[in-house]
């Protein structure tokens, strides 16, 4: 009949409608999978992920304060007083009476201003001078080879990269200035030649490639070799794009699996291994050993690490429900996805 005919496209037309709203904020809405407090109100359930308790509006007892003690203002002097002070003396030299004539004496200073001075960054060259010492009694002729010479070098410290000429000093400037500040390296080499300092972006590429390799690898394996004696693993893998790899496309997409031992530890260890791939065996190979319980998502490449105990993870279940709750706040109380995420929460 019409009238049944009319209620299935009522149906069709509200299921369209939620399908076209879920659209409308996967593109334009915002990325955030925040509930509203109105389900903290109906279903009595703390919402933040990491477990920490919201500010509440709770009415506070008025106190009578008798005087009210305003906090001093920081001034220059305090922060000034930690940095080192160089003196600069402005005198008069062979100071002459303009009256009499007389020679006048020097009675004292006083202070004019202070001011703040950047001094730029410097460079200069060390260079390594190894002293020779040769015994007077064993010999005066060190050049022929019969002679009984005994000849000795002092000890110094060998180049930090073979056969280049990168200090300490140097290196360590580059890597905080490219991830602690995030400053490309091609960045880099536009400063560099700034202060004609001829550094090639490939230079310097390379210079923290092999500080990488020697120094913060074994680092890296113990970092490691921590996280799998643990009892918890959390796992997760996401796309990252590399726009030069051998072999491979700029358009590729590749994979950084992350890896680390959440908030029950001690210490904090968080791993990222960048693989070509999404395989299971990287996560196998990576977490080979590793008897505990692994937090991941329901990507079925995990199960392929053999020994550990797979669980769930309640974000990534919580994330579904999210995408089904109601765009009437209001409806929450009805609504098994609301009551779904707040099981989750």
């Amino acid at each position: 009949s019409l009238r049944n005919e009319n209620a299935v496209l009522k149906e069709e037309l509200a299921l369209a409608n939620q399908q076209l709203e879920w659209f409308r904020k996967q593109i334009f809405g915002r990325k955030t999978e925040q509930t509203s407090v109105v389900m903290e109100k109906e279903f009595g359930v703390q919402l933040s992920m990491f477990g920490n308790n919201e500010e509440k509006s709770i009415p506070k007892e008025t106190v009578t304060i008798p005087e009210y003690k305003r906090k001093k203002k920081r001034t220059h002097d305090d922060w000034m007083s930690s940095l080192k002070i160089k003196e600069e003396h402005h005198e008069i030299e062979a100071p002459v009476c303009e009256i009499c004539g007389a020679e006048m004496k020097d009675i004292g200073t006083e202070k004019a201003y202070d001011e703040l001075v950047y001094t730029p960054a410097k460079f200069h060259i060390r260079r390594h001078i190894v002293h020779k010492y040769k015994c007077p009694e064993c010999g005066e002729k060190p050049e022929e080879r019969d002679e009984n010479c005994h000849i000795v070098r002092a000890t110094y410290p060998h180049a930090m990269i073979p056969g280049s000429y990168c200090s300490p000093e140097l290196l360590a400037h580059i890597i905080y200035e490219k991830y602690a500040k995030s400053v490309p390296l091609h960045r880099q080499e536009k400063d560099f030649n700034s202060k004609k300092i001829p550094l090639l972006k490939a230079t310097i590429s390379n210079w923290v490639i092999m500080a990488a390799e020697k120094w913060c690898m074994p680092i890296v394996e113990k970092m490691h070799e921590m996280l799998i004696s643990g009892q918890i693993i959390h796992a997760d893998e996401t796309t990252v794009q590399v726009l030069h790899e051998e072999g491979r496309k700029p358009t590729t997409t590749s994979r950084m699996w992350v890896y680390c031992n959440g908030k029950m530890n001690d210490r904090s260890i968080i791993i990222f291994d960048y693989r070509p791939t999404r395989k299971g065996e990287h996560a196998s190979n990576f977490l080979k050993g590793f008897i505990g319980y692994l937090i991941c998502d329901g990507y079925d490449a995990y199960n392929a690490v053999e020994g550990a105990k797979r669980c769930g993870c309640w974000t990534h279940n919580r994330r579904h429900f999210v995408e089904c709750l109601p765009k009437d706040k209001s409806a929450y109380s009805t609504s098994v996805a609301a009551k779904a995420v707040a099981f989750c929460n």
